[in-house]
């Protein structure tokens, strides 16, 4: 075990050596972000029934889902982009006077709906409810291809960190010689044990996620004219220069 810690403490501060150079140089970090406009929905929901004959329930349940899907259908979603998972099914039961009461068996689907015409949104929201989903509506918003924005938005860092060098070394009275290194991690010992990339894509339906998670947006109430907001890419990186 000792042997095994003097060999990690060995490699980190190689590492560490490998980052922050012995000669004089600039540590600094570089951030951007840009504004973008969600261009896909996916909308989840559910049907679910239950009964005391399993098979009504099933039987029941499939028709809401036939309905739940022609009507994603008539409004122009093509069937590809409608994705349904296999049947849950489940005991059912309800409390009476604080009694557990065996109440049949309970089935249920879950349907995903991607729509890639967000100005269908309320008008899908509507109709889904009227077809008669047992669940309340989540959506998740996205952007079509976001390792492009991820690596525009990357870019810009890049660019913000090298004008904070350039503008640190001028007011010494010294220039920017070269990049040591560039990192989406902070490399400063404080954190070097905990890194996690910082590059993010957060909606309206977030305060600051990262773009791996799934972010939501409320349906409308009914009558309301609905506008989904922009979404925000962003990125920090950090990048050490060498100084002459």
């Amino acid at each position: 075990m000792k042997n095994f810690l003097l060999l990690f403490l060995i490699i980190s501060f190689s590492s560490w050596g490998s980052v922050i150079p012995t000669s004089p140089h600039i540590y600094v970090e570089g951030y951007a972000e840009k504004k973008i406009q969600p261009e896909i929905i996916v909308i989840s929901t559910y049907v679910e029934h239950h009964d005391l004959n399993a098979s009504l329930a099933k039987s029941e349940v499939d028709k809401k889902s036939v309905v739940l899907i022609q009507t994603a259908k008539d409004i122009g979603i093509e069937r590809e982009d409608i994705k349904t998972t296999p049947l849950q099914i489940s005991p059912h039961f309800e409390y009476e006077d604080g009694e557990k009461i065996d109440k049949g068996t309970s089935v249920s689907r879950n349907i995903d709906i991607t729509l890639r015409d967000i100005s269908l949104y309320h008008q899908l929201n509507q109709t889904l409810v009227d077809s008669g989903i047992s669940g309340k509506l989540n959506a998740e918003v996205k952007v079509k291809n976001p390792r492009k924005v991820k690596k525009e938005v990357l870019y810009k860092a890049l660019e913000d960190a090298r004008e904070k060098a350039e503008q640190l070394a001028s007011l010494n009275g010294k220039k920017v010689k070269d990049v040591h290194s560039i990192s989406e991690f902070k490399t400063r010992e404080e954190n070097s044990y905990t890194l996690i990339p910082s590059q993010h894509i957060y909606g309206q339906s977030s305060n600051y996620a990262s773009v791996q998670k799934r972010y939501r947006v409320p349906p409308p109430t009914p009558g309301e004219i609905f506008e989904i907001g922009e979404m925000t890419a962003s990125a920090t990186i950090y990048v050490v220069f060498t100084i002459e």
